[in-house]
């Protein structure tokens, strides 16, 4: 029966569109006309408007408009429209005092024939046209309970439950008594849950106190290993070593361990937090270009060589950037004129004495090597004031290799420094080798003791094989004037130049950095944050374009350079990196003899590169303009 009349009623419906047609175009006379044959004959809807609130909004003046379908009142399932297939809709404004509807009520209204004259001008006179109808206001109420449950379940289920119980009402009463029994359940569930949870609060009681108990005993084993470290650093102010960090410097780390830091990994743009941290706490101001230099080299682990004039902080740069990095330091090895070859670098082995007489350099690498975790930078300073492949030549080639290694004299002599000391090792429960106190105190001969010393150095401290630390980073300063040594091909080709100049506009610049001040040290993991493992192809191929006219001045770029060159790239987050590794990478390879044909490849090249910065440009520019030379170094 119901599904007789639904189909008649939305016939009827369809009938009736047809023959009127689409509502854009409606007449009053047609719109009062579809009023009287669906919404008001008793054929139709009867007067009784039933809608489903689909949307609720809140305009002016308090008030809120409501949109719903309306629904066919048999079946209680939205109408579709003929012409668009779509589902009839309607809407209408009450004031937010009177009645409370929500999206999803069901509400029953009293229409009326639309008013086309009201509409003119509206900008939603196409929507309230085809809505067909209007709503009075004061009619609007919310269902029944019989309606409601036709909604939910259907017309077909509520005549069997008609059928069954009579009377809705009766049903009403049964639902309500469900509705307290599952009521009743649901308490005892958070009765039965509540229990629970007060047993669990006296186990966490029961831990509490363990963990109070815990924490006494580890109070106690605390104060029994800072008794042995005492007695352990005792030993090595005896003998000479070099203690582990977490006595060393013991009260700047714990200084360090209270300071706010921010994590390397989590930030999007960590340059810019380099910048602010620099100007906050050094007093430091960089573009940011360089930055982006200065990191991608350290990144790619190649020597960085910070070329410019006095006072744009070369030097400062490197000491900037380990203050601002939780755990990091930075040793400054000042160059001099007289070095010739590894020993002024590295110090020498006395082979009489069975002594290695070390220098600042190297006990940095031991410092670093006993303290993986920290980023170390040691600074050459004015590394040019002697050839640099005189006193570096062996670490340029060490730092090629997968586990880079340098030989500080012949293993031979550890093998016989580790047999005299033999006799007197102890291992300590931690696999730590010292000297035994006892056996030690025998010896008569306080030369024979320091001959032993010197022994257990070469074998702990100072290895014959001395592998570079991967958590060490280098860096030259450099100045260039006729005092100065050039630099080689050996060493351009394994390092990364970075120029540095006055800033143009250094007020710019600081009101620049005040936006983005850093007062927090920044947390860097050597490892994973300041380590590429995968290369940008894409730059790669690039750089190799550009070796027919590199070729032809002398600077071809091999496979170890490009390689770098992708390291970099892949290393830098920046629209500028190519242009950056061809100021960094591939300019300062150029020094050749001025000629027609040079210069002819030069500007070739220059043009090669025209949608490069103006800093490449202009100093491509700069070496054209130079005398019998063509070179970057000027």
């Amino acid at each position: 029966m119901a599904g007789k009349q639904t189909k008649q009623l939305q016939q009827l419906l369809n009938t009736i569109l047809n023959e009127l047609g689409a509502p854009i175009n409606w007449t009053q006379e047609k719109a009062d006309q579809f009023y009287k044959e669906f919404c008001q004959s008793p054929e139709g809807l009867n007067n009784r408007l039933i809608l489903k609130i689909t949307d609720v909004i809140n305009i002016q003046n308090e008030k809120k408009l409501f949109f719903g379908e309306v629904l066919n009142p048999d079946i209680l399932s939205p109408f579709t429209l003929p012409f668009e297939d779509e589902e009839w809709n309607a809407s209408f404004v009450l004031v937010n005092n009177t009645k409370s509807f929500e999206k999803g009520d069901i509400v029953i209204a009293t229409p009326k024939a639309l008013k086309i004259e009201m509409l003119q001008g509206e900008r939603n006179r196409e929507r309230r046209m085809k809505e067909m109808i209007s709503i009075r206001r004061d009619s609007v109420k919310g269902a029944s309970f019989e309606t409601r449950l036709m909604e939910s379940l259907g017309d077909r289920i509520v005549e069997k439950l008609s059928e069954q119980f009579g009377s809705l009402e009766k049903l009403s009463h049964i639902i309500l008594y469900e509705f307290e029994r599952a009521y009743q359940d649901k308490q005892d569930e958070i009765q039965q849950r509540w229990e629970i949870l007060q047993k669990q609060e006296e186990e966490m009681r029961n831990k509490e106190e363990m963990n109070k108990k815990r924490e006494q005993e580890l109070n106690d084993k605390e104060q029994q290993l800072k008794e042995y470290e005492s007695e352990l650093l005792s030993q090595f102010e005896r003998f000479r070593l070099l203690p582990p960090l977490s006595i060393f410097e013991r009260k700047d780390h714990i200084d360090l361990s209270n300071s706010k830091t921010i994590q390397w990994s989590k930030q999007e743009d960590i340059i810019d937090i380099i910048r602010g941290a620099l100007h906050t706490q050094c007093n430091l101001q960089y573009e940011r270009d360089v930055i982006e230099c200065f990191v991608g080299a350290l990144k790619t682990n190649q020597l960085i060589i910070l070329h410019g004039p006095s006072g744009t902080g070369k030097s400062s740069l490197v000491r900037g950037f380990s203050k601002i990095i939780k755990g990091a330091k930075t040793y400054t090895i000042r160059v001099q004129s007289s070095w010739t070859d590894k020993q002024d670098i590295l110090g020498f082995f006395n082979p009489i004495d069975y002594q290695y007489v070390s220098t600042e350099f190297l006990d940095a690498l031991v410092e670093a090597r006993e303290n993986p975790k920290s980023l170390y930078l040691i600074c050459l300073d004015e590394m040019n004031l002697s050839h640099v492949e005189y006193y570096f030549a062996e670490f340029l080639s060490a730092r090629e290799e997968e586990n880079p290694k340098i030989t500080l004299y012949s293993k031979y002599f550890q093998e016989l420094a580790y047999k005299r000391i033999k006799p007197y090792i102890t291992v300590d429960e931690n696999g730590l080798e010292f000297l035994n106190e006892e056996k030690w105190e025998q010896i008569q001969s306080d030369s024979e003791k320091w001959r032993l010393q010197n022994c257990f150095d070469l074998c702990h401290r100072y290895p014959a094989e001395f592998e570079i630390p991967s958590n060490v980073r280098f860096v030259g300063t450099m100045n260039m004037d006729h005092t100065v040594k050039g630099l080689s091909p050996k060493v351009i080709d394994r390092s990364f130049v970075i120029n540095l100049r006055h800033s143009e506009n250094e007020k710019n610049l600081i009101e620049e950095l005040e936006k983005i001040k850093v007062s927090e040290l920044i947390s860097v993991d050597v490892e994973k944050d300041l380590t590429v493992t995968v290369m940008d192809e894409n730059c790669r191929r690039n750089a190799e374009k550009l070796n027919p006219w590199l070729d032809k001045l002398g600077a071809r770029l091999n496979r170890r350079a490009l390689d770098q060159i992708g390291y970099y790239g892949s290393a830098v987050n920046s629209h500028l990196k190519f242009d950056q590794i061809v100021r960094g990478k591939i300019l300062p390879r150029i020094q050749v003899s001025r000629s027609d044909e040079t210069v002819k490849t030069l500007e070739q090249l220059s043009q090669e590169l025209q949608n490069q910065s103006d800093m490449t440009q202009t100093k491509i520019r700069e070496m054209l303009n130079q005398g019998r030379t063509i070179t970057y170094w000027r």
